[in-house]
This record gives C-alpha cells, structure tokens and sequence, in this order.
C-alpha cells in the first residue's frame, strides 16, 4: 500500500510541478528576396516555434522578453481569464525588456490557434508564432502548419504615417481598386467590384518566415494524410488559399470543427485559421500549397513533397492573374459540426464600421480609439453584435476572449459556425451571437493592424 501510495504521489508531483514552457520573444535573421533581414519571433530555448499542448492540459508558459523594447503577448482565440489576455495596457502590463510573465490557465479547447505581440503595431515585426492544441484524434495526421506573412521593410509607424498622410509616400503603399458601387444584395461574386481591396504594398509575402526564393519543403509520405494548419498572421493582407493538384477537406475554421467542405481553394482573413485535411497520392510527387493575397498577383506558400528530393524548390512571386477579393460564399456554407444554440436573445448591440480613407481613421459606431465608451454587457446574457460595415474596405472582427456564431448575413439567416474572427465585407451586414459567460474587458478591434491603431477598435466590459 505504500508503495502504491507513493506512485501516486509520484505522479501527482510530475503533473503538478511540471516546469513551465518558456517562450523567447526574440530577433531572428531571414532572408527576404535575397537579403539578410531583421525581423521578431516567439520561440521555445530549442527553437520549437510556439506551443504544442493537448487538451485539457494546463497553459503553463513563462515569456521572457528579448527584444530591446517592451512587448506583451496576446493568445487569439483562446477562451482563457481575461487577467491573462494578454493586452498591453487594458489586461495586462507590458513586459519590459530583459523581464518575464507567467501565464497559467486551463487548456478549454483544441484547434489551431495563435500568438502574436498586442503591443502597440509590433505585429508587423512578425512576433507571431501558432498555438496548436491536440487531441487524440491528431495522431492520425502529418500535421504541417502554414502561417502566411506580410513583410515590409518599412517600420510600422512610417507605414502608418504615409497612410494618414496620404501624399506620393502613402500613394505608393496604397493598392486601391476603385471600382463602382455594385451592390447586388447576396450576389457576392463580385465583391472585389465595390471595394479598395489592399491599402498596403509590401516587399515580400512570406509562409512560416520563408520567401518563394527558399520555401520550407515539407516530407510528406506517399500516400498520407496530412493536416495542414492555415493562420493568416499577415498584419494587411486577406489570402486565398490553393492547395494546386491536391484536393482538401476543410474541418475547422478558427479552432471550431465544421462539418466538411472539399475543395482545391479557400479563404482566409487576417486573423483567422482553417484546419485542411489533404490525403497525398501515392505517386511520388512535389505539392506546392500557396496563398494568393486578394486583389494582387503576389503568392507565398511552402512545398509539400514526397520524393526523397523535391524537384522544385522556387516559387513564382506572381500568379497568371490577379485574385479577386474574398467574398461571403465559403461563409453561407460553413456550420458547426454540433448543434449551437445560446438560447433566447437578451441584448443585441449595433455596430457601425465607418473610416475616412482621406484622413485614413476608422471608427467604430463613431468613436476612435482610444476616445470610446465601451459596451456594457451583462454577465450570462445572450449577446448579438450587428456589424454595418459602411465602408468601402472588408474588417476581419475579432472579439477576445469568446467564440461567436454567426447568424445572419445581409440579413440572411445562417446557422453558421463558431469563430472568433469574421470578414465583414464592404457595405455589408453580418450578425453573430454569443453568450456572455467571461468577466472582464474583452477587446473587440479589426484585425487589420492599420485599421486598429487608426481607431477600429474598443472593449466590451462584461459584469
């Protein structure tokens, strides 16, 4: 008996003691259109790029800051205490060079999810790294992450700066596509026809940190199953993602399975994450996955090959023809694989997405950060958010802290599925629901890094 005893409390000790995983937010050196570049990352001492933990663990991370400035990591997408949000200045306090903060909460979900600096416009210096949570089921897969990237060689703030300014400097970081006011209700083939598509230019499109000079090459067996990861950690840029010769079977959007979409193409806002489930033939073969940034020619990707040597080893910069912008049509299609029901509505908040791109501020139901009054929310009410977007640019939403079904859109109504980050298109409406079970001031922003720091954003304070 007391040996047994003792194993058990052996046990128990190796759980509850486990030493936390840290996490490096540190520089690194790439290589970007044949030059050796400076950007920022989030890695492990050994150099495992982020978190891999399993459901129902503990998140039991100590980030150490290496940079020569502050930083303060957010985990998007993640249900977790708001106190552990990660939000510089609204949940948490900066992490000052050379110090660290150690997070620790309950893993509640699994999916592919993400880190990323919510400090200041750091995102556009890349300190992103995926946050992949297991369940058994995963053993069955060749997991590949595939994180798309926008690089500029312009700081943040003199990106920032040419677009408010909006003279010659500005003009050559801008991409708009002026076309008419078409508004044709839920025909939405032709969305890229009433919109500005892109208002940043950047040097370079990136997966996993790799230029389409030198592309990750992925082993891949003959034959199997592989689980590609998609998270658009780009600061500007919507992607569409093509998977070329290869067939996929889309099972999750922003961690939340859904019931199966197949396809060789799919989109991918900033923000968000898709779970792609493609089988390999059994022929040997080199597999390019590639993202296409709306609007424009430019493509990344990496190369999935299951030859003992890929033959290609480059990626064109360009496509044959530009994308055309997103639209709402993979949306209409995709639904929760379960029932999601949050019961009887109690509250339902309207809100106006307006922008001047003359003066390139955005706003949110007329306010600019950090001038807002944030919503009040009632602790256990069932909450519906009604984006307008009133402008002639899509917003990728994203709400901190909760996973939201969308419902309605253009005043269609959907059974949707959970997300915590949806693309509201130009001069339309989306709705999503969610039940407010999480104390605490809760960021709601676009995710688009200019459009955020030039005000699109705010908090809901739930008590």
């Amino acid at each position: 008996m007391k040996l047994k005893n003792l194993i058990i409390f052996t046990l128990f000790t190796s759980i509850a003691f486990a030493n936390p995983v840290i996490l490096e937010v540190k520089q690194k050196t790439i290589s970007v259109n044949g030059k050796s570049v400076k950007v920022s990352t989030i890695e492990q001492p050994d150099g495992t790029w982020g978190y891999w933990g399993k459901l129902g663990e503990s998140f039991d991370v100590i980030v150490k800051n290496k940079l020569a400035e502050s930083t303060m990591i957010h985990w998007h997408g993640l249900i977790l205490p708001n106190n552990q949000d990660g939000v510089a200045g609204v949940t948490n306090p900066e992490i000052n060079p050379g110090k660290e903060f150690h997070f620790n909460f309950p893993l509640q979900q699994s999916g592919s999810y993400w880190m990323h600096s919510h400090d200041g416009m750091q995102l556009q210096d890349m300190i992103a790294a995926p946050l992949i949570i297991e369940t058994p089921e995963d053993a069955k897969y060749q997991q590949v992450v595939v994180m798309f990237q926008d690089y500029s060689s312009k700081s943040a703030n003199q990106v920032l700066k040419g677009l408010q300014a909006n003279n010659s400097d500005a003009m050559g970081h801008m991409n708009h596509d002026m076309h008419g006011m078409k508004m044709d209700g839920m025909d939405m083939g032709d969305m890229d026809d009433m919109q500005d598509i892109n208002d940043v230019k950047y040097d370079a499109y990136l997966t996993n940190y790799h230029d389409n000079l030198k592309p990750q090459i992925t082993q891949v067996k003959p034959g199997a199953s592989v689980k590609l990861r998609f998270i658009n950690s780009a600061s500007a840029s919507n992607f569409w993602i093509n998977l070329g010769k290869l067939k996929g079977t889309l099972v999750a959007v922003d961690g939340s399975p859904v019931k199966p979409i197949t396809g060789s193409k799919f989109q991918l806002a900033m923000g968000q994450r898709s779970d792609i489930i493609v089988d390999i033939p059994k022929v040997a073969g080199d597999f390019p996955i590639l993202g296409q940034v709306e609007g424009i020619k430019s493509q990344t990707g990496l190369i999935l090959t299951s030859k003992s040597k890929s033959s290609v080893t480059k990626i064109a910069n360009n496509a044959n023809s530009a994308a055309p912008a997103l639209n709402y049509n993979e949306e209409l299609q995709l639904h929760s694989s379960e029932p999601i029901a949050f019961g009887k509505v109690d509250h339902t908040y309207k809100i106006k997405l307006t922008g001047d791109m003359n003066k390139y501020t955005w706003q949110m139901n007329g306010e600019t950060w950090p001038n807002i009054t944030p919503p009040k929310v009632n602790y256990g009410d069932t909450v519906t958010f009604e984006f307008d977007n009133q402008t002639m640019m899509s917003h990728p939403m994203h709400l901190h802290g909760y996973n939201f079904k969308v419902v309605s859109i253009n005043g269609k109504k959907i059974d949707g599925a959970l997300r915590d980050t949806i693309l509201v298109m130009p001069h339309s409406k989306v709705t999503v629901e969610f039940k407010a079970e999480h104390k605490g001031k809760w960021m709601l922003h676009c995710h688009t890094l200019y459009h955020m720091h030039a005000g699109m954003m705010t908090y809901i304070n739930v008590e």
